[in-house]
């Protein structure tokens, strides 16, 4: 990412980190290589959340979707098996 903004590495890792800030041309560049409205970051920095996700964070986020696709599952299973002994009473009263 750095080397397509065109800055070292060292500088983006003060960006991500929130040390420093870009400046506009860079902030629309960044949104633009995100393929995110510029407007996203915007309303992240308005709300007070940090306008970059670091790495750290992007991991947080997928291990917490995770978690919540893990439950799913369960929950699923569950629903899946009860069905299951449904149709299967139905079919011995129908049988």
């Amino acid at each position: 990412m750095a080397q397509e903004l065109g800055i070292c590495q060292k500088t983006y890792s003060y960006i991500e980190s929130g040390i420093c800030k870009p400046d506009i041309i860079k902030f629309l560049k960044f949104a633009h290589i995100t393929e995110t409205h510029p407007m996203h970051y915007v309303e992240q920095l308005v709300d007070g959340k940090p306008s970059w996700e670091t790495s750290e964070m992007k991991e947080d986020i997928l291990t917490d979707n995770i978690d919540k696709l893990k439950a799913e599952i369960v929950y699923l299973r569950v629903q899946n098996d009860s069905l299951r002994e449904c149709v299967q009473k139905l079919i011995e009263k129908l049988g």
